[in-house]
């Protein structure tokens, strides 16, 4: 994968540039940037970006795509009270992210902020994780997305969890990339869809 100028890989992180300095993006705490570093070989987020982006958390990884698709918005839906409270201090700073505070299950309730996302991006740690990607995207139709997997989450051991999971979605998607992101983020893997 070819990452954009402000985007570079240093010493086993990532580094975003930011007006004149860069920024460590460190892949212990952003699966997204352990995608990267683990040779995945999508990047579709650009400048005009929408993200539809579920599980935000307190917003690490949210902060950063801020940063890279500036004209466009983040949509950051997480169930946790405690973590929206965070998430809506940075939205305050970084005006193109949108807190959400709701379910992932129920996609109709955030579709008003959502409209239509160019890409979905999930990293929630529930039972039925795979079941909630799939709902979102075919409620939204985006044009790519990105499912982070937690195995721990899930019933059974982690390689018959994860054959499972690769299973169901080479027979949802035509296009499915596997990167074991294990290496920094334990028990998981990323999957890149289209």
């Amino acid at each position: 994968m070819k990452l954009p100028n402000n985007l570079r890989k240093k010493r086993g992180f990532l580094e975003l540039k930011y007006g004149k300095y860069w920024v460590a993006w460190n892949p212990y705490h952003s699966k997204l940037a352990a995608y990267v570093l683990g040779k995945g070989n999508h990047w579709p987020f650009a400048k005009e970006s929408t993200v539809l982006y579920l599980g935000a958390a307190e917003g690490n990884t949210v902060s950063f795509l801020s940063k890279i698709c500036i004209e466009g918005r983040i949509v950051g839906v997480d169930i946790s009270p405690t973590a929206m409270a965070e998430l809506i201090v940075l939205a305050e700073k970084e005006k193109n992210i949108i807190p959400f505070l709701g379910d992932a299950h129920f996609p109709r309730t955030y579709q008003p902020h959502a409209n239509i996302p160019d890409i979905l991006y999930q990293d929630i740690a529930q039972r039925d994780q795979l079941d909630v990607f799939i709902r979102n995207y075919l409620f939204f139709k985006p044009k790519c997305g990105f499912l982070m997997i937690k195995s721990r989450s899930m019933p059974g051991k982690d390689e018959d969890i994860f054959d499972t999971v690769e299973n169901k979605l080479k027979t949802e998607f035509n296009n499915v990339e596997i990167i074991d992101i294990r290496k920094w983020a334990k028990g998981h893997k990323a999957y890149y869809v289209q």
